[in-house]
């Protein structure tokens, strides 16, 4: 507590000559200034946070007081800031990291056994997809469109299920034989008899315009607070029914691009992905491409919130990974944007193994050789550090150095990488060959997709997410057959998708469908 000068002790001062006091008194303000902004940094930073200032927004508080305040309040608020200060000191954890033998743990994963794929022996195309798009989420599509279309232009579309459902074929079908636009399908010079003659021009482009998910006057204003709440019921269905298939052992968490450059506020400019404008989906994704859990990105929802350990990347990670079930030894993969060491603490605690690439400023104190050493040593020389809760880091050298984080797998057993003998350890291996599940996803679901323009910019997230209901339905097909049928060639999703075009296009009994594929 600073020292109190009435006026006539200053004044005595002044008289005497003395000024050490005066200085002291300056000295013990500028003190408890230092110590205001040390903690208020102590607070706020993590172990876990990044530097970088894209992902990490730090507000600064000043607190002005005038000098009739100072009196009573300041004695109270110092005693609060010193507790709070103490209170974030203790949530910090220091690492200590050891160049020590690592023990991996015990990561064995028990695969469910679905007993659902018996029964779906006998499933069409159609019938897969219908797994994730249901008749339900269909009839309530056609039921808002026919809302809006009253309150647009004061009649009904009439349009119902079936006919929705005619829509999405003519979009997969527009997907496999492409051309410039929709009014080339029924121009006589390119007419294609397989899309025209389902629906005529004029009725598909009206549908088009009037696709509708939500009433739009019977939404609260704190509903409306979610960015996406037009298309909120959709999105909340379908991913209903993308986490009711039981999970692979291993999974990525990355985020995907949805192409869009119109205006909303949703897009965002991504110079390093293919499709640098659009938006930006967070996912986690199976190896084989299937997606499990997905959330369209809308910026910071609360910046207000006190920031947790793991920082706000991290969090999408916990988000991801809050469906999986805990204690089965489910393995996560991430890059470098999303690891940090208190985000592996929070995931073993439920049971689930990580590795990730990691960026050094959010990993201290670890004293691991320099890039320039290990390149000294020779492409696939390597060193690590192993901390206090058995999690290792790994730095190894390539081209040029690649810094890796995990819970479960470290340098042992070290192979070659293929076609060239340079020594390349475990966790590198591992991390190779199970990261790719959103980028597997990314790339099936450019491969057959038809763009509709539209002025309204969440059709284009809408599209893409039948898109990857087509490719899940097609994944589960592709894991059932390999069950049943472990010796038969998979189908390919070109002709997977062509015969549930056809199904949903026109009504097929199940003997005229089976000639239709073959």
């Amino acid at each position: 507590m600073a020292k109190r000068y009435t006026v006539e002790n200053v004044i005595s001062m002044i008289t005497d000559g003395n000024s050490s006091d005066l200085e002291q008194l300056g000295k013990d303000e500028d003190e408890d200034d230092g110590e205001e902004e040390e903690w208020t940094a102590n607070a706020t930073l993590t172990e876990g946070s990044s530097e970088s200032s894209d992902e990490e927004d730090f507000r600064d508080e000043t607190v002005k007081q005038t000098s009739a305040e100072v009196e009573g309040p300041t004695t109270t608020t110092q005693s609060t800031t010193t507790k709070q200060s103490a209170k974030s000191k203790d949530k910090r954890k220091e690492y200590r990291w050891r160049k020590v033998e690592y023990e991996p743990p015990a990561a064995e994963f028990e695969e469910c056994v679905e007993e659902a794929s018996e029964e779906r022996c006998e499933w069409t195309p159609y019938m897969y997809f219908k797994q994730f798009v249901t008749d339900e989420m269909l009839q309530e599509t056609a039921d808002q469109t026919n809302l809006y279309s009253v309150q647009k232009d004061g009649k009904s579309v009439n349009t119902n299920a079936k006919e929705i459902e005619q829509v999405l074929g003519m979009y997969m079908h527009m997907g496999l034989v492409q051309m410039p636009n929709v009014r080339a399908y029924w121009e006589m010079e390119t007419k294609h008899p397989a899309v025209c003659d389902v629906m005529s021009r004029d009725r598909l482009l009206k549908l088009l315009t009037l696709i509708h998910f939500q009433d739009n006057f019977s939404v609260s204003d704190d509903a409306k607070k979610d960015k996406l709440w037009k298309l909120r019921p959709w999105l909340q269905k379908l991913r209903e029914q993308f986490l009711c298939i039981p999970p692979e052992e291993c999974h990525a968490v990355d985020e995907m691009m949805v192409s869009f450059k119109g205006k909303s506020h949703l897009c965002v400019y991504m110079p390093a992905k293919p499709h640098k404008w659009g938006f930006k989906m967070w996912s986690r994704a199976g190896q084989s491409g299937f997606l499990y859990d997905f959330d369209v990105c809308q910026g910071a929802e609360n910046p207000d919130k006190e920031k947790s350990d793991v920082g706000v990347t991290g969090d999408v990670v916990l988000k991801m990974t809050s469906t999986l079930p805990n204690g089965e030894n489910h393995k996560v993969f991430a890059d470098n944007y999303f690891t940090s060491v208190p985000l592996l603490e929070h995931l073993n605690g439920r049971g689930i193994h990580y590795i990730g690439t990691v960026r050094m400023n959010r990993v201290k104190d670890t004293n691991m050789m320099d890039e320039k050493d290990l390149k000294k040593k020779g492409r696939g020389s390597w060193d690590f550090r192993v901390n206090q809760d058995n999690n290792i880091i790994v730095r190894w050298c390539d081209n040029k150095a690649v810094n890796l984080l995990s819970s479960f797998i470290g340098i042992e057993p070290v192979g070659n990488v293929k076609h060239i003998m340079v020594p390349r350890t475990a966790i590198v291996e591992t991390y190779n060959k199970f990261m790719g599940g959103v980028d597997l996803l990314d790339m099936l679901s450019a491969l057959y997709k038809f763009s509709f323009r539209s002025r309204r910019w969440y059709m284009y997230i809408w599209w893409h997410t039948v898109t990857v209901a087509v490719i899940n339905a097609w994944n589960l097909f592709r894991r059932d057959q390999k069950k049943m049928e472990p010796q038969m060639k998979p189908m390919a999703l070109r002709r997977f998708q062509a015969s549930l075009l056809c199904q949903c296009c026109y009504c097929f009994s199940q003997e005229n469908l089976v000639q239709v594929i073959h």
